[in-house]
């Protein structure tokens, strides 16, 4: 057998003694620091001339702190600076080892470029190669810890493969004693807390429950009293659930099924004893309770904050309004205006014999489209029009910017302000309201377009007047920018600006209610609104977490308003219900023309009677009616044939979301008045189309 074989069986069964040993040690530590330096012992009488460990620290300088050391060769690291930075002292061994995460072998610190700072040093101490192994994995890496021998070429792969099998241990030791001294502290200040927890729940004045593993094993007099309980009926022994409302039951199981560490708040809809719902804050955490893991509640009743808070985004709402009613007006009467000029001149022309089939169409196209333009203005302005009730839904936050922005943009024009709009191509999904985005994004701009405005006359003569209003997507949240170039705001004022009743208006303009509730919106989505930096002018920065897992909204089916299609069967029976007996028959006439058979009702009742005696085969009717109306009807309608097609068509402000939410499926759609016909016409045809 030749030496160089003698020679590395030697080396490998130094390495293979030492990862031994080092086991054995990881095994008994019960400290860090002991650990680390009997680590280096064992390296250092294995033969290696120098064993030493470092640990990464953070800051700018990344610097390598020397954490234990052994052997012959220890002095080597008296004032020895050495970091994991992307600079000179962070490219030697221990600094590439930390970096990258892979061992860094040293065959000979004689030709090893990366090893020349360290050279000279390394020869007066009488070492020759060398390896630096990654403590820690991933980005939890500790460290490093180095080997040295006396002799180039020590650390073949065989060798170091053995060795990072110590670095390994070594990792899985230190996150092992660490997580030992974490549990053991924790467990002291449960202790503590569970000693004196009973002297301060009973005189607190919220509701207390402590429950295990879902079962209520201790409650407060406070919280007897919220949930209605008394001597017959008992809060104890109860499970946590039968407490919580069924709209908030699905997350109360998901967190009680998988508790989530620390202290967490949320918001939940609980039900007392005689089944009274009310509104709570929750704060829960994990205690100890007689000796056993349990989880403690506090629960506050904010049923009277919510009323006072709903009153106040509704005042605020009403308020924004009332600042928006002249725009609005103005925004009206244009396509209203053009209507009017379109119908009177074509009517004249018609009279005296001058209009051409093509004059004519042109016209009738012009009043389709400025309908639909008035109708765009009308469904905008159920933002401030009704208190929002819709339940949370995932949607896309920049097609909510979009909406605010379109709807305010023609009111800053007359004041010769533009608007810069950059939205990404793609969606940005987000959870909560869309109505409530677009209330704090129209918010935000009319403060915006009164700042901007009212500064004017104090700017230069070529000044004007802009807002820019961007939407990124950064890493899991969204991110909403709204600039202005106006005067900016006073630093005096700035910590004031979220307070409720604060305003930088005059008096008589503005409610001081406007950024306050904006900020609540937006934190209730989980969310943040904060002043940006900007060199000129005020910015706003809307903050959302992206939601990616929950699946958005089903889309209808795409349809092309203003083209007439073919019936599908002139067999087919639609029955059209609308109290507005014009609407009524001109829709009746437009489907008659498709080569369909139309029944006509004015009332839900009648629509049913009609219904009863000749099914149809779709079904067309308005929402408001007297003598029964259109939800009942549907109701009706879906009790007799749940697949029945159903096309409801409505102009009630509130009712088109409410309705969407509760009905609208594959085969019931909701539709907003001024509707067109042949966006309805198409999708009667969709709806009658066989299955493929």
């Amino acid at each position: 057998m030749s030496q160089d074989t003698n020679t590395g069986r030697r080396r490998m069964d130094q390495a293979a003694g030492l990862l031994v040993r080092t086991t054995e040690a990881l095994l008994r530590a019960s400290d860090e620091t002991e650990l680390l330096e009997q680590i280096c012992r064992i390296g250092a009488e294995a033969g290696h001339c120098l064993c030493w460990i470092g640990y990464a620290g953070e800051g700018p300088e990344r610097p390598v702190t020397i954490m234990a050391r052994a052997g012959q060769s220890a002095d080597y690291l008296d004032g020895l600076t050495v970091s994991w930075n992307d600079d000179p002292s962070g490219q030697g061994p221990t600094g590439i080892a930390i970096r990258n995460g892979q061992p860094y072998v040293v065959a000979d610190t004689l030709t090893d470029p990366n090893f020349a700072p360290w050279r000279d040093k390394a020869e007066r101490f009488g070492f020759r190669s060398g390896v630096a192994l990654p403590v820690g994995e991933g980005d939890e890496r500790i460290g490093a810890l180095m080997y040295y021998a006396t002799r180039p070429n020590m650390f073949d792969a065989q060798v170091v493969g053995m060795l990072m099998g110590v670095a390994r241990n070594l990792s899985h030791g230190i996150a092992a004693l660490r997580m030992r001294g974490r549990h053991q502290h924790v467990a002291r200040e449960l202790a503590e807390s569970e000693q004196r927890y009973r002297s301060l729940v009973e005189l607190a004045p919220d509701a207390i429950v402590v429950h295990g593993h879902g079962t209520i094993l201790f409650a407060n007099q406070a919280a007897i009293h919220a949930f209605g309980a008394s001597s017959r009926s008992r809060l104890t022994g109860r499970l946590v659930l039968d407490l919580v409302h069924p709209e908030s039951r699905d997350d109360a199981l998901e967190r009680l099924e998988a508790p989530p560490p620390g202290h967490i708040l949320n918001h939940y809809r609980l039900l007392r004893l005689d089944g009274t719902p009310f509104e709570a804050e929750v704060l829960a955490c994990s205690i100890s309770f007689k000796g056993l893991p349990a989880r403690l509640l506090v629960v506050r009743d904010i049923s009277e904050r919510t009323r006072v808070q709903e009153t106040l985004m509704q005042t605020a709402k009403l308020a924004t309004l009332g600042e928006m009613a002249a725009g609005l007006v103005h925004e009206l009467s244009q396509p209203l205006n053009i209507i009017r000029l379109a119908a009177e001149g074509a009517m004249m022309l018609i009279e005296r014999d001058k209009a051409s089939q093509e004059f004519q169409t042109q016209q009738f196209a012009l009043i389709a489209e400025q309908c639909e333009r008035t109708a765009e203005i009308i469904d905008d302005i159920r933002i401030f029009s009704r208190r929002d009730t819709a339940p949370i839904q995932v949607f896309d936050a920049a097609l909510a910017v979009r909406s605010a922005v379109e709807v305010l943009e023609g009111q800053f024009r007359p004041d010769g302000i533009t608007v810069d709009l950059d939205l990404p191509t793609g969606p940005l999904p987000v959870s909560g309201r869309r109505i409530q985005l677009e209330q704090v994004m129209m918010n935000l701009l009319n403060n915006a377009h009164h700042a901007l405005r009212d500064s004017k006359d104090a700017m230069p003569s070529d000044w004007t007047g802009k807002i820019a209003v961007r939407a990124t997507r950064q890493d899991d949240s969204v991110q909403i920018v709204i600039d202005d170039n106006g005067p900016g705001i006073p630093d005096s004022m700035k910590p004031h600006l979220f307070e409720p009743f604060f305003t930088t208006k005059e008096a008589g303009r503005g409610t001081g209610l406007g950024l306050s509730v904006s900020h609540g919106l937006v934190v209730a989505m989980k969310g943040d609104l904060a002043l940006g930096e900007s060199p000129q002018g005020a910015s706003f920065v809307i903050t959302l977490p992206l939601d990616l897992h929950a699946a958005g909204p089903t889309p209808l089916p795409s349809l092309s308003p203003g083209r007439a299609p073919s019936a599908v069967s002139a067999d087919a029976h639609i029955l059209v219900v609308d109290d507005e007996a014009t609407a009524a028959q001109t829709l009746a006439r437009y489907l008659r023309e498709l080569g369909y058979r139309v029944s006509i009702a004015g009332t839900g009742i009648e629509a049913w009677k009609l219904f009863s005696e000749d099914p149809a085969d779709v079904v067309i009717t308005d929402l408001r009616m007297p003598a029964g109306n259109g939800e009942q009807l549907v109701e009706k309608l879906r009790d007799y044939d749940p697949l029945l097609p159903i096309v409801i068509v409505t102009g009630h402000l509130g009712a088109t979301e409410r309705v969407a939410a509760n009905l609208e499926d594959d085969r019931c759609a909701v539709l907003k008045k001024p509707v067109a016909l042949g966006q309805l016409g198409e999708l009667v045809t969709v709806f009658l189309r066989p299955p493929v």
